[in-house]
């Protein structure tokens, strides 16, 4: 089986046989594809993503200091993933190798990562986004509803905005923390949970909260619930 994430030296360790990482890359890859087709979007897409990025980052590096040293590639630190090059000509064979394996890896993983953009979008499509009841000035803290149309299901979150950094970058972090999961029953409104909740946790007497839609049944951990927290932050951020 494979493993859910390529290991970050999965390029450099091992045999240096471009057919036979080509074979490593493709069956992770087959793992990705059954999930999408069962319409699991996450882990997968963000997997995806971060091995594509490291892959772009890993030869945007060996074209600059090959460029910079005017030298040929003599090596690979394999804890830091970087390339070592000297003033002569050593291991053209190596160079030829992680050529190769990157001229066949990169759009195969492009193709999955779009494959897996195209369901996040269907998702959205069938997904929306609004307020319960009047909503207070703070809005760091508070509920999120998660309704499934078709089941009649509601999976209730308590969540928590904060900010951290990234690569020196500032980015927003958002915790979800469960709640109660119960059938959405016909007497009980949304605002009357919500009010509900608020007598319940009285250190939150007037929280924020928010209702995602969902009108189509997605799988709820891996699709729904990360597309309904993604367009909670985009919300918070506005």
């Amino acid at each position: 089986m494979a493993q859910e994430q390529l290991p970050h030296d999965w390029l450099t360790s091992g045999v240096l046989d471009a057919e036979y990482k080509q074979y490593i890359l493709l069956a992770w890859l087959k793992k990705w594809e059954r999930e999408f087709r069962d319409v699991k979007i996450y882990p997968g897409l963000g997997r995806l993503t971060e091995a594509y990025q490291d892959l772009v980052t890993f030869q945007k590096e060996q074209k600059q200091w090959s460029k910079a040293l005017q030298g040929p590639l003599q090596g690979l630190d394999f804890a830091s993933r970087r390339l070592i090059y000297k003033h002569f000509n050593a291991h053209p064979e190596l160079q030829k190798y992680l050529d190769e394996v990157l001229a066949f890896s990169l759009p195969q993983i492009e193709k999955s990562i779009a494959t897996g953009k195209n369901i996040y979008e269907i998702v959205e499509e069938h997904l929306e986004l609004e307020p319960v009841g009047v909503q207070p000035l703070y809005r760091d803290e508070g509920y999120l509803f998660v309704y499934d149309e078709d089941k009649h299901e509601v999976n209730n979150y308590r969540y928590a905005k904060s900010p951290i950094i990234l690569n020196g970058e500032r980015h927003v972090q958002l915790s979800l923390k469960p709640i109660e999961q119960l059938q959405k029953s016909w007497t009980e409104t949304f605002e009357q949970m919500k009010v509900r909740l608020a007598r319940q946790f009285p250190d939150w007497p007037n929280p924020a909260v928010f209702l995602a839609r969902v009108s189509y049944s997605f799988p709820l951990q891996q699709t729904t619930l990360p597309v309904a927290k993604r367009r909670l932050v985009r919300f918070l951020l506005d």
